[in-house]
């Protein structure tokens, strides 16, 4: 059996009104199994539309399965302090039914701020599958430790996880030295830049930021791409991966 993994930070509601309909009309035309996002918000303003920004995608992405995690609260929109509820988290899109989902919060390392993953069950006709969503620190000491974490929470509950996300690992030889021997590496297959800067971004250059990785027991990947466009400050990454 093989799954399409398709991952990318969606940025939030950062010029929302020109990316919204590029990014739906994208997801729809890879028609990926699995979608995982990273920075999916809330935003109380529009509670009578949306109960949240995966909701909102999933009106026109049309997925049968999908779930949404909080992670960070936000006191401030664009520099100013706001006086209305607004989050970011995770969220998932699926083709296959979503068993569970939590949201884990990794202990700051260098930033007092909430990072963390989600994990999901899926229900497949096999049996289970484990997915574990991430935003890790933006630093490089802290998304070093965080994956370490993540991977040490996984095998402490036996699991063999697809982990894909905004992991903020500019450094691939920490990657490597982290998961390198139990996972599989996107950019390990083809190298690729992730992160496209912007007027709001602190990185001023392309970097690789985004990957998937996924166990080397239950998975072997195949066909990795990152797909530069304007969908978002991060390109989507996408891999196919053959269930062994």
């Amino acid at each position: 059996m093989k799954l399409k993994i398709l991952t990318t930070n969606i940025w939030r509601y950062y010029e929302w009104e020109k990316r919204k309909e590029k990014l739906i009309r994208f997801l729809k035309e890879q028609d990926a199994d699995i979608v995982f996002m990273q920075e999916v918000a809330h935003d109380g303003r529009l509670k009578d539309k949306w109960n949240n920004q995966a909701e909102e995608i999933n009106e026109k992405a049309n997925y049968p399965h999908f779930s949404f995690g909080k992670l960070m609260e936000m006191e401030k929109w664009h520099g100013e302090p706001i006086n209305w509820e607004m989050y970011y988290g995770f969220g998932i899109l699926s083709k296959y039914p979503i068993k569970s989902s939590e949201v884990i919060v990794l202990p700051p390392v260098e930033k007092n701020k909430k990072f963390g993953f989600m994990h999901a069950v899926l229900e497949f006709p096999e049996g289970e599958i484990h997915l574990i969503n991430v935003h890790l620190e933006n630093t490089n000491k802290g998304s070093k430790k965080h994956l370490k974490q993540t991977l040490e929470w996984c095998k402490k509950r036996k699991i063999f996880p697809i982990i894909a996300g905004d992991f903020n690992m500019k450094i691939i030889k920490d990657l490597k030295e982290v998961a390198g021997e139990d996972y599989e590496i996107s950019y390990l297959l083809k190298e690729y830049k992730s992160f496209m800067p912007t007027d709001f971004s602190h990185n001023k250059e392309a970097i690789t930021l985004d990957y998937i990785i996924s166990n080397k027991n239950l998975f072997k990947m195949k066909n990795v791409n990152c797909i530069e466009n304007d969908v978002s400050d991060h390109n989507p990454v996408i891999a196919e991966l053959e269930i062994k």
